[in-house]
Parts: C-alpha cells; structure tokens; sequence
C-alpha cells in the first residue's frame, strides 16, 4: 500500500475476522465472533494495555481511534521492513528513466507508477502494433527509412494503457538492429498513440 493508504485507520482484526467468518459454506452456522472489552469502550477511553491479546500476534495489528493509536510487535516490525525495502529500491531507482523502471519491493504494496513487465508471447502479441505505431512514425519522418521490428527487449508500463518499450529494428533485412525506444499508448480498436516527444528517434546503440 502507498504512504498515504498506511496511515489511514484500519480495521481491527476483529473487524477482519468478522468478515472471514461470514463466508461460511451454505447451509452452515455461521460463528459467532468474538467480542473483546475494548470494542465496548469509548474510544476516549482506550489503553494500551486493552489490546495485549494483539501484542505477540504474527500478524501486523493496529488500532488507530481519534488521538489513540496502538501498533502490535508485528506492525512495528513490518514497518521497518517496509522503511530499509523502499530505501533501498530509491538509491536504486535513483538515475532510472521510465524505460528501465524497476519494480517496487512488494512489502510496501505500493499501487500504481511505472512497473516493468515480463516479456512473454502475450506481452510480445500485445506489444507488437505498439512497436510497428512508432516505427511508422519514424519512417515517416525520415524519408528513405523501412525500419521494421527485429525484437522486443524490454517494457514498463503505467495505468492507463502506457507503455515505455525498448525494442530493435531493421532498416534492411541484412543491416544491423538498431534499438529504439518509444512511448506509446494502447488504445481499443488499435488507435494507438504514440506520444511526444517522439522517443522512437532516440536510438541508443546498434546491435550485429
């Protein structure tokens, strides 16, 4: 989850466990779940000392009420987990650019940004028309070039159907890969749009 999603109240884990018990199999008793002292009090009246059964818990547990707030052992510990991950994913990401974006470290349950895909047959289906939109660009304005796609190398992307994709082309079938990176967005009915500045002129290095 994001910075902001950690600090808003969570439910308890009585809460959860209400929910987990409600899905009981049809025509079965539901449980009745358990009822700790601390839910029938003011939350002006909450302690720490109310939610010791939560102390030693494996799982993380807090309890956020007006200006109370209680974490569990567990809850301390992730949260350091999750501070050393991000920190170390930063230094990483530090001098990235959107194409070689890296994937967040999944403790910290991070939504959205720039993530990178694997490249597999459905990826390479996908990406293809994105490829051959930019390549038509290209050709278009440089007049004299036919590149067409030799290979995908890699891709990120974001919502909203963007994609930052390295890929190689040939200008003849003989001439060497060129690679090239372009900004495209996919849209439905194959009206994709590859958007400025025109990254598919970026040609970083040649390949034999």
């Amino acid at each position: 989850m994001s910075m902001e999603e950690r600090e808003k109240p969570l439910k308890s884990k009585s809460e959860s466990d209400s929910s987990s018990e409600s899905d009981t199999e049809p025509g079965s008793k539901p449980k009745r779940r358990v009822i700790y002292d601390w839910e029938l009090k003011r939350p002006e009246d909450l302690v720490a000392s109310d939610f010791s059964m939560y102390e030693d818990d494996p799982k993380p547990f807090t309890m956020r009420s007006g200006r109370f707030e209680y974490t569990n052992k567990a809850w301390i510990e992730r949260e350091k987990q999750i501070e050393v991950a991000m920190a170390d994913y930063r230094e990483r990401s530090r001098n990235l650019t959107l194409f070689d974006a890296i994937a967040p470290p999944k403790i910290a349950g991070i939504c959205g940004g720039v993530i990178p895909l694997s490249i597999d047959d459905d990826c390479r289906l996908n990406l293809t028309p994105l490829c051959n939109v930019a390549l038509d660009n290209y050709n278009a304005e440089n007049q004299g070039s036919n590149f067409v796609l030799a290979d995908i190398v890699r891709t990120t992307w974001r919502a909203g159907g963007m994609y930052y994709i390295t890929f190689q082309a040939q200008d003849t079938p003989n001439s060497p890969h060129i690679t090239f990176q372009a900004q495209v967005q996919r849209k439905p009915k194959g009206q994709h749009k590859e958007i400025m500045p025109t990254a598919s002129t970026c040609c970083e290095s040649t390949f034999h």
